[in-house]
């Protein structure tokens, strides 16, 4: 017969193993499997760029000394259209849906400094006197800042607008009428067919606020890691992107510090569930999402095959998300 002190202890023991299988269950089922998941996306290599030019089917891209420099942003418009800020080239390359190159638009977003110039800046690199790599696009109208200079503290000089429907019509404005962040979409004024997206952001994406328009019910989404950028397809999809942030394996904490290894992209229903989740390696820009649920990203071909090394500069290409039906 057991006595009293050892049969507390006997039960505590219990309690404490109960506790730990949990968690370990726990831990096993909360870390989501894509595989699991109700969407697969599947993958497409539209267009491939082995080495720099200004050709139909060509980018500009370069490396200086420990400082590469290539395109980086990506968008599409309503009829699926697929644009690259092709800077070094001073122009905006039009591509449909097969990488099919359709057009490009002279913008002048790229000048070189003179040896002059750069004799008297303390950066003892290249540098270039005008810079614009960040493109946007609302309501098929492209936009585009241009700083005097690719550092921090460059100053907005101009903002370069690209009218889609328009014939690809491009303007110049100055930019006191705009603030950057009134540019960069983000969540503010994104409607979809059935939900709006709150304009204030929470905990810096690492939840969202959506709001069903018909019953003007909310719902908060906590998001897996902190997201560069919210988008809202045509049926109402939610896409939650992550891009230049460490995305933490699971069992691992989130190290704002670490190097990013890819970009993620988690798609969500109205109601808030998830449906699927896209990993695209070597993505150069914040991937971009079409309103039919495409994911189109700009990405490098890296010489040496770690994100950790992204000067190892071999190539680039673009690829194409495509939602390949419910499991």
């Amino acid at each position: 017969m057991c006595k009293p002190k050892e049969k507390n202890k006997e039960v505590f023991m219990r309690r404490i193993m109960f506790v730990w299988v949990f968690g370990v269950c726990l831990g096993l089922f909360s870390q989501v499997n894509p595989d699991t998941l109700p969407e697969k996306y599947v993958k497409k290599v539209i267009l491939k760029i082995d080495k720099p030019g200004r050709g139909p089917k060509e980018i500009g891209f370069r490396m200086w000394e420990g400082e590469p420099d290539y395109p980086t942003s990506i968008v599409a418009d309503s009829d699926g259209r697929i644009y690259i800020l092709d800077h070094l080239n001073n122009r905006v390359v039009v591509l449909d849906t097969l990488g099919k190159f359709i057009r490009e638009i002279p913008v002048k977003v790229y000048e070189e400094a003179s040896l002059e110039e750069i004799k008297k800046t303390p950066y003892g690199l290249a540098f270039a006197k005008l810079y614009g790599k960040e493109m946007y696009i609302k309501d098929d109208v492209i936009y585009i800042p241009v700083r005097d200079g690719f550092f921090v503290n460059s100053k907005l000089v101009k903002i370069i607008k690209i009218y889609i429907s328009q014939n690809w019509k491009v303007e110049e404005e100055k930019p006191s009428q705009y603030k950057l962040n009134s540019i960069n979409l983000e969540i503010k004024g994104v409607k979809g067919k059935e939900v709006k997206l709150e304009d204030k952001k929470i905990e810096g994406y690492k939840a969202i606020k959506i709001m069903d328009i018909k019953t003007k019910e909310t719902k908060v989404i906590k998001l897996p890691e902190p997201m560069s950028k919210i988008y809202i397809d045509q049926k109402g999809d939610i896409y939650a992107v992550n891009h230049g942030y460490y995305i933490a394996p699971a069992g691992k904490k989130y190290d704002e510090n670490h190097p990013a290894e890819y970009s993620l992209v988690v798609k969500y229903s109205i109601k808030g569930k998830e449906l699927a989740r896209v990993k695209i390696p070597y993505s150069v820009g914040i991937p971009f999402i079409t309103g039919k649920g495409e994911i189109v990203a700009l990405c490098r071909i890296p010489m040496i095959d770690t994100p950790q090394v992204p000067s190892h500069l071999n190539g680039m290409k673009v690829l194409l998300y495509r939602a390949g039906g419910r499991k």
